[in-house]
């Protein structure tokens, strides 16, 4: 695992203000409403860890690739507000915990079908992307940027239903070109609190693309790649048409910890009875996984995590809480597990997150690790792939197969992802 200062910056934290859970509830409850849900948990698409059999279905349907993000996933919400002279734009991040938070200056995107008016502006609309810290040559501080790669609804319509790639054309026509334009027509246009971006897919067979162009000159950090589906709806919660594919060592778990008890010292205050000392290292450092059950049920025990002394100085020197976090970790090649680390050495916590990996994900991520997908394997497959796919599009007679080359001439020019890992992209 590397543990190298990453060249780009961590994900950023959440920003703008947590709403109180009283006016939570009502914005959830307009959520829904739009989305035709009778529920108000978080909408939002899960993937599911690409596993060997899924090569197959790159060949069955059409996907499209884009690469995964390290970031902060979570819901944009376009809204309005009546402020009793005028009604003006409201912008919301909805996290995975369900959480909403009123970020501000708000989105003002011009109404797609009156572009020119500056009293119409679009609301009613939720967009699935995630939330970076870009670093651009020459600045000294990274952008705060949104990239959308996927839209749930757009002035007040729904569009789940709808297949991936008209989803994405209704966000480029209605959402992403009055947004160009405003920026375009603006002298020194305000890119607070974020600029809007559009996450670029790719077909799934362009892997080689991918690996040798795209990641080696991303502006942010990165993990792996996302596989959708282009021809199914948008699915709250799990969906197993979008796959989540992972480099081996990127194959990680969210735990919750849980620290088992400390030492018992004779404080010497003159005082009968024996207190915790806080400064040693506690018997266990517990790895739990979710069950999904209620009260006792809702945790087990999976692993432990190994902590060397040095980690544990550098976790106390935290100086926050410990028991209870998410933490993300992963499996070293001799069986232990160890937590990811920042640039600084300290745990990649995912506070992000209501809960850790269900049980049914720990054991998706374990057959990964067991029998993972390679780069190797991956690009072993882009002609098969390529050749399924001009089929599928009923183009096949353009199919032509690539000319030969040799291995020293890609070996020259590629730089192995594989390899170098997320912390060098």
């Amino acid at each position: 695992m590397p543990s190298t200062v990453p060249s780009h910056a961590p994900p950023p934290p959440m920003p703008g203000t947590l709403i109180p859970n009283e006016d939570a509830n009502f914005l959830r409850g307009v959520v829904a409403d739009t989305l035709d849900r009778d529920n108000t948990r978080f909408p939002g698409a899960q993937p599911v860890s690409f596993a060997r059999e899924h090569v197959k279905e790159l060949q069955q349907q059409e996907y499209f690739m884009c690469e995964k993000t390290d970031g902060l996933r979570c819901l944009l919400f376009l809204h309005w507000h009546d402020n009793g002279v005028a009604v003006e734009p409201v912008t919301f991040l909805i996290d995975r915990k369900n959480n909403y938070y009123n970020v501000q200056p708000p989105l003002w995107i011009p109404f797609y079908e009156f572009p020119n008016d500056p009293d119409k502006f679009l609301f009613g609309t939720i967009l699935d992307g995630e939330l970076v810290h870009d670093q651009y040559p020459g600045e000294p501080t990274p952008r705060l940027n949104f990239y959308v790669f996927d839209c749930l609804a757009v002035n007040d319509q729904n569009v789940t239903g709808k297949s991936l790639d008209k989803r994405l054309g209704r966000f480029q026509e209605w959402v992403l070109k009055p947004y160009h334009k405003k920026l375009t027509s603006t002298p020194n246009p305000d890119l607070r609190p974020f600029a809007l971006k559009e996450k670029k897919t790719y077909p799934a067979y362009s892997i080689r693309q991918m690996f040798d162009n795209v990641l080696p000159t991303l502006k942010h950090g990165n993990d792996g790649l996302i596989f959708t589906c282009k021809s199914t709806r948008y699915e709250f919660g799990t969906d197993r048409h979008i796959l989540k594919w992972k480099p081996p060592h990127e194959n990680t778990i969210d735990f919750k910890l849980r620290l088992g008890d400390f030492p018992l010292i004779d404080p010497e205050d003159g005082e009968e009875g024996l207190i915790p000392d806080y400064d040693a290292m506690p018997t266990s450092f517990q790895l739990l996984v979710y069950t999904g059950g209620n009260g006792k049920d809702k945790y087990q025990y999976f692993a432990e995590l190994a902590i060397t002394p040095q980690e544990w100085e550098l976790l106390k020197g935290l100086q926050q809480r410990l028991d209870g976090r998410i933490i993300e970790c992963y499996r070293t090649p001799a069986g232990q597990w160890k937590y990811k680390p920042e640039g600084d050495n300290t745990p990649r916590w995912r506070d992000d997150k209501k809960d850790a990996n269900h049980i049914s994900t720990v054991n998706s991520v374990l057959e990964s690790i067991e029998a993972p997908v390679t780069e190797e394997m991956l690009l072993q497959n882009e002609e098969p792939i390529k050749k399924a796919v001009y089929f599928l599009q009923g183009r096949g007679d353009k199919y032509q197969p690539p000319q030969q080359q040799h291995d020293g001439e890609r070996d020259a020019k590629k730089r192995k992802y594989s390899e170098t890992g997320s912390n060098g992209y």
